[in-house]
């Protein structure tokens, strides 16, 4: 059983529970560096053969490069810990942006469907 949700029905809910598994999902982050999603977060079941799996970020905004925005966290000394929202293009080798600029320090109510699931992913 293959339980795929899509963005339309999981905008701005957090997913409490497995549809076939009951209360076992993990908060992931895509870690292929030649994805196109690298480092969007999202649900999975945690059960082996379980093929559960909902897009965590589909609330967030879109860049204007056309990119679904990514969750950071802050790692500076003044803001160390806070949750950021950016462009998911990155910086290349000197530094400078790939993409459109966006910023902006995470809303509570982007935060609030990801629950106590964000604290792993610092």
């Amino acid at each position: 059983l293959k339980t795929n949700v899509s963005a339309g029905d999981n905008f701005g809910k957090k997913f409490s529970s497995c549809p076939q598994h009951g209360p076992t999902l993990l908060l992931k982050r895509v870690r292929k560096t030649n994805s196109q999603n690298q480092n969007r977060i999202f649900w999975t079941c945690k059960m082996r053969q379980c093929q559960f799996f909902a897009w965590a970020d589909s609330h967030l905004p879109s860049c204007s490069c056309g990119k679904k925005s990514i969750m950071r966290v802050s790692k500076t000394e003044c803001s160390g810990g806070q949750w950021f929202v950016c462009c998911n293009n990155g910086n290349d080798k000197a530094g400078r942006s790939k993409g459109c600029g966006l910023f902006s320090w995470a809303k509570t109510e982007q935060l609030a469907p990801l629950g106590n699931s964000i604290t792993p992913l610092l």
